[in-house]
This record gives structure tokens, sequence and C-alpha cells, in this order.
């Protein structure tokens, strides 16, 4: 399974459902054909040295190339900002229309102090209703949702080991802190969980001042901090940093 195609047509990464940008779809990571987005592959590669392993393909299990990935996806970001080069000097020159004021933040995400992000769940628990309660993740404080990543279709996303990601969100900062250090590197039916902070994006509809129609719509609607604020591809080492 590589990347997942929406139904507007663009890729998106299999394993944190955002939409693959230029350099994401240019990266290749593996030769078993599985892609993955510069994000998703930092993450993969950090948690495996923060365990003293080798960072590996989740479909395939072939350690990545390390010194290899870096070097091409340099390449890739290289040729990634000679187009958005050309394309900003090409914005210059229009005259800017006042409904993209907000349209500079569609690239940044905002960390969510109270959202935990857990990769590795085995997907007999893919439930959300089951994943709220005491025995799971609500011994770590009130849960006001569960979503486990789906694609655009509703079907649950996983990998070749049979294990999906899945979204908590608590009340509270110090919930949220609490289940990460207690869940991170959990080993639960033979694999290790990855538990960090979540991040969000800005609502599509906000980022053209028009109003939002999606009831109950997770994403935001107003301006985050700027110490949470980070551009994708500098969203690993923030996310971790509870780690």
């Amino acid at each position: 399974m590589g990347a997942i195609m929406s139904d507007k047509g663009e890729k998106t990464c299999p394993l944190c459902a955002e939409e693959m940008d230029l350099t994401d779809q240019q990266l290749k990571p593996c030769k078993c054909g599985y892609e993955i987005c510069v994000w998703c592959w930092h993450h993969i590669m950090e948690m495996a040295e923060k365990d003293g392993t080798e960072g590996r393909c989740p479909a395939c299990r072939t350690a990545y190339d390390k010194e290899k990935i870096v070097g091409m996806a340099a390449k890739c970001e290289r040729m990634v900002a000679e187009i958005n080069s050309e394309r900003k000097q090409k914005l210059q020159k229009a005259k800017p229309k006042a409904s993209e004021g907000r349209m500079h933040l569609s690239n940044v995400r905002v960390i969510q102090r109270n959202l935990v992000y857990i990769i590795g769940l085995p997907l007999n628990l893919a439930d959300e209703e089951l994943l709220q309660r005491m025995e799971y993740f609500g011994q770590y404080g009130k849960v006001l949702k569960v979503s486990i990543s789906r694609t655009a279709t509703g079907v649950i996303q996983h990998s070749a080991n049979n294990s999906c990601c899945v979204y908590i969100t608590y009340t509270k900062e110090e919930e949220a802190i609490q289940c990460i250090q207690s869940v991170h590197c959990f080993i639960l039916e033979g694999r290790p969980l990855r538990a960090c902070f979540g991040t969000t994006k800005y609502c599509h509809a906000w980022l053209r001042n028009m109003p939002c129609s999606i009831p109950d719509c997770l994403y935001l609607h107003d301006f985050g901090s700027q110490e949470d604020s980070f551009a994708k591809d500098e969203i690993v080492s923030a996310c971790t940093r509870y780690n």
C-alpha cells in the first residue's frame, strides 16, 4: 500500500493522512514502492535512533538507507525550493486578493497540547468507543474524542503489520503528557507503541476568510500560538519534545 489518492485526486501519506507535497512525492524511500511523507520518515528514523534500532519501512520492514534518503530529500528540497521561488516571484507580480490574506498559513502545523498521536495500535483494538474506556486511554484523564486515521472513504488506514494510528483528545495538557509518558515505547501485542503530541492545521474556509460549513470541524479557526506553530517539515522535533 503506497500513497493514497484522496477524493480530490491528491496523494496523501498512508501514515498521517496529510497531503503529500512535491518533496514528499519525490522521496521514494523504499524499493518496495511504499511511499510516506518526509515528516513520517523523519519520525520513524528519530524514534528508531532513540531506541537504538534501525528505521524500517512500515510495509516490507527493510531497513532504510538513511544517508541515501537524506541526500535524496535534500536534492528534492532544493528542487522544490527553486519551484517555490519561481512561484513566489509570480505571486509577487500578481495583485493579492483580500480572500487570500491567510493562505500563507496553509502549510503551518500547530501543536495541540491536549492531543496525543499514537502509532502502532493493533487493528483488533481499532474501536473509538473501546479506546475511551478506563482500561485503555481513559485512565490518563477525561477523553473528549478518539479518532482513528481513516481514508477519505472511511476505511481504517493500516500498515502492513496490521497496526493503525489514533488521535486521543484530552481536556488538559497534563493528561496528554501523562498519556505520552506512559504509552510511548509500551509493548502491546509484541510491538512498541509510539506516542507524541498531535498537530492540526488551519481550516481551509477560515484561511480564505469564509465561514466554515462543517459541523464540529476539527481544524483551527483562530490563530495558534507562535511557539507551537511550525512548518510541516519542522514539526517532528517539536512534537516529540516531551518523549
